[in-house]
């Protein structure tokens, strides 16, 4: 997905590109990618490029944002709680057998 980062005037977004397609970016933003281990992007920014230190940031504010998202194996584990229909259907069951011994004893 496409992700967005700010910083001052500067905008920079990222676009996921395809396989092979490499780094498409300026230079200070290339780097920081490449170090960040991505492999195919590309990019495009808006505001007041100039200013090298906002334009380096609001490409690692990009950058986070991509870790915003939980996938699955980011998820928490935890038991899962039965629902209301299932405690109730349980319930009768149990009600059921107790009907059926009182009516087994007489």
């Amino acid at each position: 997905t496409k992700v967005t980062g700010k910083c001052g005037s500067v905008t920079v977004r990222l676009v996921p590109a395809p396989k092979g397609t490499g780094v498409v970016a300026a230079t200070a933003p290339k780097k920081i990618l490449q170090m960040a281990g991505i492999e195919d992007v590309y990019t495009s920014s808006a505001g007041h490029r100039k200013t090298l230190g906002n334009f380096v940031k609001a490409t690692f504010a990009a950058i986070s944002n991509t870790f915003g998202y939980l996938t699955p194996d980011l998820w928490r584990e935890y038991q899962l709680q039965k629902s209301p229909f299932e405690e109730y259907s349980d319930w009768l069951q149990a009600q059921a057998k107790q009907a059926e011994s009182k009516v087994g004893r007489l």
